[in-house]
């Protein structure tokens, strides 16, 4: 009996032992469990999902550019692309092999797209094609269930409606290179196949106000890796839209009016700065560059002589030739070394020292003053002036007038030309100044380098009465407002009254561009910019090689009543600007004011050819 109790007493202390234990391990689990559904749960719950669910970056809506009437620069459209996702078969080839017999996928790029999910720092998808047409999508569409890691996607290409037309002005965007990356601070971003940014022209000027923040796109996808919905969509912020002071009507006028010349334009309102057009001819398809440049296209433009790819307007760096005697009549004109009146006898050369230096015309132009050496472009009444003035008040007049500096509109790639003195030449040749290069520089020519930007600003500042406006090409709610550049008021009348003579006087070098018209008509200056020493005067441009024939100038403003418009255009290789370049300039400044007052404007006439025969501004 003692046996039988003490046998109960141990069964019951192991039950207990054992309970307790069981009990314990229970409370244990149950623990465990409701730690893990009630306090971990978002986590693991994130963790499942992720099972399902696939997170994507969207990169942001590019703000669109729009010309001052509203009209679209540069915008967005659909892009219909084909995406690699590796976390679905971790060995893509036999997928992307059987796919080339589907759609055109060439051998080299399939062996890119391999290379690049061995060696991307991005989580998929990788992009295998893009700008599919619909017969590809048809095709991809009917075949879709055997490429579960290949799927469709919608993103955005940049498209610029006036192609060539502003291409230098516009600009274009592409893909992000490595330097590019660091200087933007965000490598998932920056490799997202529809992220682009900002190469050149406005695109690059306005980058981080177009550019937007990128948002996040949560797919669910079946057991083949296959998209099915979408559960949640955050679009990022889109980049802000831009009003440039572009008037897409005169752009396109002006792009066409060049022709295939090598050339460049710039038309402003003298007032407030806008720019109402910049061209550069001949331009490039930025549609190509945004979509993808081929091999071919890139090395035809980069064959053309005339360089499609500098933006001339602004990067374009030319000696003005006789242009720049507007500066020095001013310069003469406020430094007192001669008066409106006051006459020079040209009889077709100019001694300094031993050296002669010749007139474009040869025997002469007989008694001048500074309204007939404007409008005649006489050499030696300047050649007169610069020995008088010297190049520190030359140089000091130049800069007052734009030259010499970037003009702050903005567009990368501008440059500031050269306005030379003594100091200049030290440092970059080893040698001071000479009595001759001052007489080179007295009509525009030797050291001295200016763009057409520079030039056309130089003629506002003229015609506004001497307010130091500048360019601009982004409208803002507030008109700006310009210093006055203490020019006395009856030295700027005598420059203007040249101008006009240049155009509209009888022996005007420009008269036969000048606009009938008395609403409309323009006041300007011609100018001829040597690419060669001059060997024989009177010789026809046109017998000459073209990359041998002189730079044509024209600078003017309109009306000349009422000025409002500046404008300046060089024709490279053109020969003369009275025959080359005064005509398109005419055109252009009929174009903006007949747009003004509701009528059509001049059609696009052939490009004049040149048949001077003589080497006249």
């Amino acid at each position: 009996m003692t046996q039988i109790t003490t046998f109960k007493q141990l069964l019951t202390r192991r039950a207990v032992i054992f309970g307790v234990a069981n009990l314990t391990a229970i409370s244990v689990l149950l623990g465990r469990l409701s730690y893990l559904q009630f306090m971990r749960a978002d986590e693991y719950k994130t963790l499942a999902e992720g099972n399902r669910v696939k997170l994507q970056l969207m990169a942001p809506m590019r703000g669109v550019l729009f010309d001052r009437n509203a009209v679209p620069l540069a915008n967005n459209q659909k892009n219909f692309r084909l995406f690699l996702d590796t976390e679905t078969r971790k060995n893509p080839r036999e997928a992307l092999q059987s796919l080339a017999a589907v759609l055109d996928i060439s051998s080299e790029r399939i062996t890119q797209i391999l290379s690049q999910t061995k060696t991307t720092r991005y989580i998929p998808p990788v992009l295998i094609k893009e700008h599919l047409t619909w017969d590809e999508l048809s095709q991809f569409e009917f075949f879709r269930l055997n490429y579960p890691e290949i799927f469709v996607d919608i993103g955005q290409v940049r498209s610029y409606p006036f192609a060539e037309r502003a291409s230098h002005l516009i600009g274009y965007v592409g893909s992000v290179t490595e330097s590019e990356e660091r200087e933007i601070g965000g490598e998932t971003l920056s490799r997202l196949p529809d992220f682009k940014i900002g190469k050149s022209g406005a695109e690059k000027m306005l980058e981080l106000t177009l550019r937007g923040k990128a948002g996040v796109r949560q797919t669910e996808v079946n057991v083949h890796g296959i998209a099915v919905r979408d559960l949640d969509r955050k679009d990022g912020t889109p980049g802000k839209d831009v009003r440039l002071t572009i008037d897409s009507r005169l752009q396109e006028y002006t792009s066409a009016r060049l022709d295939n010349e090598s050339a460049a334009a710039v038309v402003m309102n003298i007032h407030n700065g806008d720019v109402l057009a910049l061209a550069s001819m001949p331009g490039y398809d930025p549609n190509s560059f945004s979509k993808g440049i081929t091999t071919k296209y890139w090395g035809e433009l980069q064959a053309n002589a005339r360089n499609p790819l500098l933006n001339k307007a602004i990067a374009g760096q030319y000696p003005p030739g006789s242009v720049f005697k507007l500066a020095m009549g001013l310069a003469a004109l406020e430094a007192k070394v001669v008066s409106p009146e006051y006459r020079i006898s040209c009889n077709g050369h100019f001694m300094f020292g031993n050296h002669q230096f010749t007139c474009w015309k040869p025997g002469g132009h007989g008694s001048v003053n500074l309204n007939d050496a404007i409008a005649q472009s006489c050499d030696v009444y300047f050649y007169t002036m610069a020995d008088r003035l010297g190049i520190d008040r030359m140089a000091a007049m130049a800069r007052k007038m734009a030259l010499g500096k970037v003009t702050g509109l903005g567009l990368p790639g501008e440059k500031s030309g050269i306005v030379p003195d003594d100091d200049w030449k030290m440092a970059h040749y080893g040698q001071g100044w000479q009595g001759g290069d001052t007489i080179n520089v007295g009509i525009g020519q030797g050291y001295i380098l200016a763009t057409p930007l520079q030039l056309a600003t130089m003629t506002a500042r003229i015609a506004n009465g001497g307010f130091a406006v500048t360019p601009r090409l982004i409208i803002t709610e507030q008109e700006p407002e310009f210093s006055s550049l203490d020019i006395h008021e009856d030295h700027l009348a005598a420059v203007q009254a040249g101008m006009n003579a240049v155009v509209n006087g009888l022996q005007g070098t420009a008269r036969g561009s000048r606009i009938a018209d008395e609403r409309f008509a323009m006041a300007g200056k011609t100018g001829t910019s040597q690419v060669r020493k001059l060997i024989q005067h009177g010789l026809d441009q046109n017998t000459l090689p073209w990359e041998q024939r002189h730079h044509a100038w024209f600078v003017a403003y309109a009306p000349v009543s009422m000025p409002k418009y500046a404008a300046a255009v060089i024709v490279e290789h053109g020969g003369g600007g009275a025959a080359a370049a005064a005509p398109v300039v005419r055109d252009i400044l009929l174009k903006i004011q007949s747009l003004d007052v509701g009528e059509p404007g001049p059609p696009l006439p052939e490009m004049p050819k040149l048949n001077n025969n003589e080497e006249a501004d």
